[in-house]
């Protein structure tokens, strides 16, 4: 059980250093989390370390302190996903949801 999803966050050119937030109770809600993330990392967005940083800290703050509930990787997707596909991709500054990309700074505009 649960909602299991995942977050893949680009920061290079190589997939092979995607990293990946599981969230195992996100899925219904992931596409308003991960906005939330950025709108929170957006004044560090041309920095990579602190937006991934930001983002990661944003995507995993309700289970700080649990032993269960989220976990980070580095590669393509290797845990269940039951919903769409989800990127924030530092490199060229867009988000893809599904088959949609979008500008990083369209895609915050929503929660303006």
């Amino acid at each position: 059980m649960g909602a299991r999803t995942n977050y893949t966050i680009i920061t290079t050119d190589n997939p092979e250093q995607n990293i990946n937030v599981y969230a195992h109770w996100d899925g219904e809600e992931s596409v308003g989390i991960m906005q939330r993330a950025l709108v929170a990392a957006m004044p560090r967005i041309n920095d990579v370390s602190y937006g991934t940083r930001i983002v990661i800290d944003q995507l995993t703050k309700h289970g700080r302190d649990s032993e269960t509930g989220y976990g980070i990787y580095i590669g393509e997707i290797s845990h269940e996903e039951e919903y769409e596909y989800k990127e924030i991709n530092f490199v060229n500054k867009s988000v893809t949801v599904g088959q949609m990309t979008f500008p990083i700074s369209e895609f915050v505009k929503v929660m303006a």
